[in-house]
């Protein structure tokens, strides 16, 4: 490849780039735009991903099953419905729920109280409030009443703070602050009490939940002894299902709290975290592409505009047929990206380099009109030559 060429292909890549940064832009700069802007900032290219895996039959937990408790209000019920799970011999248990007060329930709470002394394989729920800052972390926290008289494992239940409530959850906390003090998650307690080691090994800060389509079974609390075999060794997360107040948006749709724990907890367990691949390799690999496939635009068009053949100079060499065909070969880096995730939880975002081949189009139609502006101003302005900056 000539210099001369080599030169024009990254005038046109780097136009086709300026385009869709400028109408990118835009988007997330002008007020009227705001509802595209969210809708843009809550994308992943993972999204995808877990869609062209839905349409096949979900991979089903055999380590975690969900007992539904949005129908028990009664803290009666309730210790009964952990009586029961525990006579089936589950490794862990984990309750989703904070019984922050006590309330009238004389009975209930005695009952409660009980199940918290005798079973210690049970990580219960508390929530971190009052953020002050990196350092100090979360000032206070809610935690089941009786845990200032009873010895229990905790876990905080809080959602990454950058997280919006109308924003889709993709993360959840490995650890949070709490008066300077590093709190284990609910879901970071929940694995390392099922694999009897601190899972976390030194790590803080967020974990990328792996959401591809899994089945967890759900039982209902009456349910339980028909499901002895499902409990038995098993992690038991119990929580409400069906209660609106605790649904939130992820990949694979809206589901409830305890699901996404659920989701959390399988990937720590099987260390199948989503890896980001990083900013400079993702900029370099999306340059690559996009200028491979200026390589493969031009070199269609230069073929197709010498043939002596009207259909293949004209049709073949449409535009439209262009587009097919970019279609078909980006489509083929999709397919690649696909099992790069698939295999190895590896997220490679190429969202902005498709956006950006679509304007190669326009990017060369403003190159050669710019390039022939700038020749017919020098042949006009012999004196202009020594300040040309564009050749074709």
């Amino acid at each position: 490849m000539k210099l001369g060429a080599f030169l024009h292909h990254l005038e046109v890549v780097a136009l086709s780039i300026g385009i869709m940064s400028f109408f990118a832009t835009i988007a997330f700069v002008a007020a009227p735009l705001a509802p595209l802007k969210r809708v843009l900032s809550n994308f992943s290219f993972t999204d995808i991903y877990y869609e062209i895996s839905s349409e096949t039959s979900a991979d089903s937990c055999t380590s975690i099953v969900i007992v539904d408790l949005t129908k028990l209000t009664d803290r009666r019920e309730i210790a009964r419905t952990i009586d029961d799970i525990q006579k089936c011999n589950p490794k862990v248990i984990g309750l989703d729920f904070c019984l922050d007060n006590e309330g009238e329930n004389i009975e209930g709470n005695m009952m409660m109280e009980k199940v918290a002394m005798d079973y210690p394989n049970m990580v219960w729920s508390m929530k971190c409030l009052n953020y002050a800052n990196d350092s100090v972390g979360w000032q206070d926290a809610i935690h089941s009443y009786f845990t200032e008289g009873i010895e229990v494992t905790e876990g905080s239940t809080n959602m990454p703070r950058g997280s919006l409530y109308d924003s889709t959850k993709r993360k959840v906390p490995l650890t949070e602050t709490l008066n300077g003090e590093i709190v284990p998650s609910f879901s970071t307690q929940i694995a390392s009490m099922f694999l009897d080691r601190d899972i976390r090994n030194g790590r803080t800060g967020d974990l990328d939940i792996n959401f591809s389509p899994t089945y967890f079974r759900k039982i209902k609390p009456q349910d339980i002894q028909k499901n002895r075999d499902y409990i038995e060794g098993s992690i038991v997360l119990i929580g409400a299902l069906y209660e609106e107040s605790d649904r939130h948006w992820t990949p694979v749709g809206k589901i409830a709290g305890v699901e996404i724990i659920a989701y959390a907890v399988l990937t720590l367990l099987e260390n199948k975290e989503v890896t980001e691949v990083s900013s400079v390799l993702l900029m370099f690999a999306s340059l690559i592409l996009i200028f491979i496939v200026q390589l493969l635009q031009s070199w269609h068009l230069g073929v197709t505009r010498r043939s002596n053949n009207p259909f293949v100079r004209f049709i073949i060499g449409s535009s439209y047929v262009i587009d097919i065909l970019t279609f078909l070969f980006t489509s083929v880096f999709l397919g690649l990206g696909y099992l790069l995730f698939m295999i190895y939880g590896i997220s490679f975002n190429i969202a902005w380099a498709i956006s950006a081949i679509a304007f190669l189009s326009t990017s060369r139609a403003m190159t050669t009109a710019i390039n022939q502006y700038v020749q017919a101003t020098l042949e006009r302005y012999p004196k202009l030559r020594m300040c040309k900056i564009f050749t074709t």
